[in-house]
C-alpha cells in the first residue's frame, strides 16, 4: 500500500512543476496577452478622458465648473 503522508518536499515539487507548466503556456504565447492588455488600458484612459472633457464643457456651459 502507498503512502498517503505528503511531505514538504512533495508540495514544494508540486509547486515547481505546476511553475514550469505556466511558464511554458506564457512562453507559447508570447507578447499576445500584454498587448491585448495594453490596448484594453488605452481604449479605457481615451474613453475616460473624453467623459472627462464632455463634463467639463457641460460644467463650464452651466457656470458649475469650479
Amino acid at each position: 500500500m502507498a503512502s498517503l503522508m505528503i511531505t514538504m518536499t512533495d508540495v514544494f515539487y508540486g509547486i515547481g512543476e505546476f511553475s514550469k507548466s505556466v511558464f511554458k503556456g506564457m512562453d507559447v504565447l508570447g507578447h499576445g496577452p500584454n498587448i491585448i492588455l495594453w490596448s484594453i488600458i488605452t481604449f479605457l484612459l481615451g474613453y475616460q478622458v473624453r467623459q472627462m472633457m464632455k463634463q467639463n464643457k457641460e460644467a463650464d456651459k452651466n457656470g458649475t465648473l469650479r
